[in-house]
């Protein structure tokens, strides 16, 4: 026993430090081809084994995070998920923003990015309609999207994606003195072009885990376990793999979202047009976490009551804002979306 316990130290101990000193860089776990681009966003598309002849399935992420969260590993990818269920995969993966692109805020995110990759994904698969998928931040657009576009968008997937933004945990004080215009911010942004990835990353940081020593904790303890540290170094990597963020952006986020709450009175004018959100009558499948400090369910059910979809499910999954990678798809969302995409 005592040399079982011993062989279990080392090889705890080798596995933190050689964890800790991996400077790999993240790979695809399934093969992949990219079919549009745009500067340096890409869209990809991953073909299955077995296809099942349903509408593709067409994943947007957040413009402000690397998005192989979502295949983060083979064992632990919603990519790997949805081709094993014989899906066509689309995925709009948004990149470092170039420098002529520092004028690109929302309605450009959509026009100019969002709008002419999923009109490839329809040409390239042959069908005339598709599962929008949106996460966190990519959820918020693609749900703006889908209010723009219903005649596109069968059925409408959201995880931990944020609605009412003035519930947003932390921001009370500062959202309050925007609305009484005692602070500027967005006139701030007019003046930025693009802000660092580092400082997006430390705002997240400072939100989330302004004291980040746990996940290391939880490293040491089980670094053992070769599958456990291989996941827990490619998710630690993740969450650093922030990307720049332009000015025009962060401007729209603050005014639309953060100011203004347009969600919340599911109508508004972006760049001429009216975005109503109850054009949305798409199957409606909403995510939540249970323990997500960054987008409680709160933050997200509003949606329910703006559509005017008559197919609605709410669910929400044990964990934290990036829990459904770890624990994977339900058999309920498997069997939900198998039923309305053939």
């Amino acid at each position: 026993m005592k040399k079982e316990h011993e062989q279990k130290e080392r090889a705890r101990w080798k596995g933190f430090i050689e964890t800790l000193q991996n400077d790999s860089e993240w790979q695809p776990n399934f093969p992949r081809e990219e079919i549009w681009t745009n500067h340096n966003s890409r869209l990809w598309y991953y073909a299955p084994v077995n296809k099942n002849g349903h509408i593709p399935v067409f994943l947007l992420y957040s413009h402000i995070n690397k998005p192989s969260i979502l295949d983060l590993t083979k064992e632990h990818s919603l990519i790997g998920e949805f081709l094993q269920e014989g899906y066509d995969v689309y995925l709009l993966e948004f990149g470092e923003p170039a420098v002529e692109e520092k004028g690109t805020g929302l309605a450009e995110y959509l026009s100019h990015y969002v709008d002419p990759s999923i009109k490839k994904a329809l040409q390239h698969s042959g069908k005339d309609e598709l599962s929008l998928s949106g996460f966190c931040l990519g959820g918020t657009l693609a749900v703006i999207y889908a209010a723009l576009n219903p005649h596109f968008i069968r059925n409408l997937l959201v995880f931990v994606t944020p609605i009412d933004f003035g519930q947003v945990p932390a921001y009370h004080n500062w959202v309050q003195a925007l609305k009484n215009d005692e602070i500027d911010i967005p006139g701030i942004m007019e003046r930025i072009d693009l802000i660092p990835a580092s400082m997006i990353r430390y705002g997240m940081r400072a939100l989330t885990s302004p004291i980040y020593y746990s996940p290391y904790l939880s490293l040491l303890n089980k670094a053992y376990d070769q599958n456990y540290a291989h996941y827990w170094f490619r998710f630690n990597q993740w969450t650093n793999d922030h990307i720049a963020l332009t000015g025009a952006m962060a401007n729209d986020i603050i005014t639309y979202f953060v100011k203004e709450n347009v969600l919340m009175s599911g109508k508004f004018e972006l760049a001429g047009k009216e975005v109503d959100l109850k054009n949305i009558e798409s199957n409606l499948y909403l995510i939540s976490s249970q323990y997500d400090h960054l987008v409680p369910s709160s933050i997200s059910t509003p949606l329910l009551e703006r559509v005017s979809s008559t197919n609605k499910v709410a669910a929400e999954v044990r964990g934290g804002h990036a829990s459904l990678i770890k624990y994977g798809i339900s058999n309920e969302l498997k069997e939900w979306l198998h039923q309305y995409s053939q």
